[in-house]
């Protein structure tokens, strides 16, 4: 085979003899380069696979964020409902509450007409046996008071505090012929602070009646005092009649 003269010369043998272009590229370029090609396409293969996965991945996320969204939301609307439900909650407790309290007050008022009613009948057996006993009106119990505070014989807070007394009414001893004055406090439940302002208001009273006072306090249960000693205070529990010496 003859030389090649010039570049011409070596060309149109190559295109004569294409097959031995690939001979010539390997020769020039070596095989990395002539492999090029192949890289960029499964480059751009997995540009593309990732950019599908991408995709996916962005889809996934959409959902699950209007998922979380909508969780969200249902929260939101469960939280209002159960604030919702806290605010009724409180309304009916609130409501309960004042109901007890109006039923606590019409028991107790309910507690002291009773009592006040059968008074007389109840206090029969008290210290020595009270006869002709007498219970004052309202009316009269506030002109009593007041009349004492007048005389000076009290104070007008004193008159005050008697004229509320559950019960001031005024008896004979039997066996003495003893007029004394009777200061009832009535509770559905007698506790020691009813003791105790029955033993205040009896006080006052014998100074506004110049006469013997004696103390009683009457109701349905009396078991928180039933054990404690208050010399010369009377209870009524039901139909137990008994003083109060421990």
């Amino acid at each position: 085979m003859a030389g090649f003269v010039n570049q011409d010369d070596f060309l149109k043998v190559l295109r004569e003899h294409p097959e031995w272009k690939q001979a010539v590229r390997m020769e020039i370029l070596g095989e990395e380069l002539l492999s090029l090609p192949d890289l960029v396409k499964e480059n751009s293969r997995q540009i593309a696979e990732n950019s599908r996965q991408i995709a996916e991945n962005s889809r996934q996320i959409a959902a699950l964020t209007e998922r979380v969204d909508e969780n969200s939301r249902q929260i939101a609307a469960l939280t209002e409902r159960m604030d919702e439900n806290s605010r009724q909650i409180a309304e009916l407790t609130q409501t309960v509450r004042r109901l007890d309290s109006r039923l606590g007050h019409l028991d107790g008022r309910f507690t002291e007409e009773v009592y006040r009613q059968a008074f007389a009948t109840k206090v029969v057996n008290i210290d020595g046996k009270i006869r002709r006993v007498k219970i004052f009106s309202r009316s009269e119990q506030v002109d009593l008071s007041f009349d004492a505070a007048d005389e000076g014989l009290i104070t007008e807070d004193e008159a005050s505090e008697l004229s509320v007394a559950d019960v001031v009414a005024e008896g004979r001893i039997r066996s003495t012929g003893e007029m004394v004055t009777l200061v009832a406090e009535i509770a559905v439940t007698v506790h020691k602070d009813d003791v105790t302002r029955a033993l205040r208001r009896a006080e006052v009273a014998s100074r506004a009646t110049k006469r013997r006072c004696i103390p009683v306090v009457m109701g349905e249960r009396a078991e928180v005092i039933r054990d404690t000693s208050y010399p010369g205070v009377w209870l009524v529990e039901r139909d137990d009649i008994r003083e109060l010496t421990g």
